[in-house]
Order: C-alpha cells, then structure tokens, then sequence
C-alpha cells in the first residue's frame, strides 16, 4: 500500500496533478483493500464438517426427510456472511429452500429468503443484505422446505448430513473462527437434538 502512495505521489509531482486527483486516485486504490473477498473452497464449516465426518463412528450421509434443519454456530471474531451454500434433493431442484439466519443472543431475525440450489454440487447464493455476526454470540442457521412442495414425500427432505452411530453428536465442535454448539431437526412437531450437523455453508469475510 506504501508503495502504491509513494508511486502515485510521484507521478502527480512529475504531472503537476492536482490534490483533488491525487487523493482521488488514492481513495479508489485504497478501497480495494476492503473489498470483501469471499472464498467458497474451503470455509470454516467445510473443514468442520469434513473433520467431524472423519472422527470414528461418524459418516456423511443423506437423511433427516425432516423439514426443518438447523445449527447453532459463534464466530471468534466479528464477520460478515454473504453466501449460504447448499445441495437440493433432485426432486426440489427447483424448489425454493428458505434460509433463515437467528441472532440468539438477542432474539432478532437477521435473514429471511427463500433460495433454489443446485441438485448435483453444493451451489452457493450470495445473500442480500450481508449479514454481520459478532463476535461471541450465539446464532441460528435454519433451513426449512415444505413438505408440500416436494409432493408431500419425506425423503424429498432430506439433505447431506454427518451423524455419529449409535448416538447423538457431541458438541462443541471448532475449526478456525467457527464453533458449532449444537443442531436441531424438526418433523410434524417431532423435535430431534444434536442427532447429526446438517451441510449448509457459510462463506464470510
């Protein structure tokens, strides 16, 4: 960034460029430094997931023909998410999921949206507006189909799952920033605790 000023500051002195262009030039320059990059390849969950499938006993499935799927997380420092990445079931392809994300810690909605994703591959959306989690609260990520857009058959609910045999997960899990505290399945008013982490991805910067 030094660099970049010092050069700047010596082309403006070579072309007499005035101050007004000159400290142009450099807030363009320096608000590339703050662009969010998001990286999709390997987030804080994607590891999380991938380790708890390799602990003994735990294995990457397709299940939970439940409606409702949900995790709670915390950040060990303040982020913004702006993609959920997901898998559809074939036969909701194209049905609309909707994402919910919860702030626990003061009981507020911060975002509400339905989205169709890829059937064949995780696929990622970009959310709008980003949403800010901070740093030691407690959040929801729920994902919710309606049984009666997948032709009322359950296993159309169904989505990628890491459970444990014989028993439920045990919680907390980390990697990073990431700590996932516990999760949720929901079925015709049936409630199923930390029996699995279901795979819907958060990509932050």
């Amino acid at each position: 960034m030094n660099t970049t000023k010092n050069t700047l500051y010596r082309l403006a002195s070579k072309l007499r460029l005035p101050l007004a262009a000159l400290t142009l030039l450099l807030t363009v320059n320096c608000s590339t430094d703050n662009t969010g990059v998001i990286d999709t390849t390997n987030t804080d969950f994607n590891k999380l997931y991938n380790e708890t499938v390799a602990l003994p006993g735990h294995q990457n499935t397709v299940d939970f023909g439940y409606g409702i799927h949900e995790y709670y997380f915390t950040f060990s420092e303040t982020k913004t998410i702006a993609s959920i990445g997901y898998q559809s079931q074939p036969a909701a392809a194209d049905v609309p999921y909707s994402i919910k994300i919860i702030n626990n810690t003061t009981n507020k909605l911060l975002y509400y949206k339905s989205h169709v994703f890829a059937s064949d591959t995780t696929s990622y959306i970009p959310i709008d507006p980003p949403v800010v989690v901070k740093k030691g609260e407690s959040y929801t990520i729920r994902r919710t189909l309606v049984l009666a857009n997948v032709g009322n058959v359950n296993s159309n609910l169904t989505g990628r799952v890491v459970t444990q045999s014989g028993g439920p997960i045990e919680f907390p899990k980390t990697s990073g920033l990431m700590t996932i505290t516990g999760s949720k399945f929901y079925l015709n008013g049936g409630t199923f605790v930390n029996t699995g982490i279901p795979y819907i991805d958060i990509a932050y910067y």
